[in-house]
């Protein structure tokens, strides 16, 4: 996890850092790069001599073919959806380093996808949770009668398995939802994945204050 960015003399979290501490949450979590799903290539398409050089000043080329421009293939992932350009998990985009000359932001917060797909490949299958879940289901497209058949399931590693299945389904067909990113996160988050977030959280506001300079994760 790479928190070389967090300034631990300042008490004050900038968005650059809460940018950071989220990102790299993601991928404890185990989401990969937006820009490095499957469904980017729907989107743009990197321009391989442009990107190396946007990057030659932090990174070599093998860092920026394994971080940027490298595409994961489909049966390495547990799920994805459909390009979320608000994704934190995605870099910024400029416009010279990709064919169809498009400008993305780097996202500063966890989209409505992100929270979704954490919740649903961490489900916390409690009853108080039913109402998260189900929000979670229709926000990534998963028709009613499939996410009836998903709720049933007996406890969070059938309700995780059900949703891959319907997720790899999606993704064949391309039909079945309008919404299907590379583990790639509802408002109403309660699940207990989100605490791991919470405790890196807790953690980095507890070396701010003794003043050390990184997280040791």
């Amino acid at each position: 996890m790479q928190f070389h960015n967090i300034d631990g003399s300042n008490p004050t979290v900038s968005i650059a850092e809460l940018r950071s501490i989220l990102h790299e949450c993601g991928h404890m979590l185990g989401f990969i790069h937006e820009h490095q799903s499957p469904s980017r290539v729907d989107e743009f398409t990197y321009k391989t001599k442009a990107t190396i050089r946007y990057y030659a000043d932090t990174w070599s080329p093998t860092i920026v073919w394994d971080n940027v421009l490298r595409v994961h293939a489909e049966q390495h992932l547990a799920a994805y959806s459909p390009f979320d350009d608000m994704s934190i998990m995605l870099y910024e985009i400029p416009a010279c380093v990709n064919t169809q000359s498009k400008t993305i932001p780097r996202p500063s917060q966890l989209s409505a996808i992100d929270k979704a797909y954490a919740t649903l490949l961490y489900p916390s299958t409690t009853t108080s949770h039913e109402a998260t879940l189900r929000h979670a289901l229709r926000l990534v497209g998963v028709p009613l009668g499939r996410q009836n058949i998903i709720m049933a399931a007996n406890g969070p590693t059938e309700f995780r398995a059900r949703f891959k299945e319907w997720n790899r389904e999606a993704r064949a067909t391309h039909g079945e939802s309008s919404c299907f990113h590379a583990i790639s996160f509802i408002k109403r988050t309660t699940n207990h994945c989100l605490t791991h977030i919470s405790k890196i959280f807790h953690i980095y506001s507890t070396t701010r204050r003794s003043g050390a300079s990184t997280l040791n994760l």
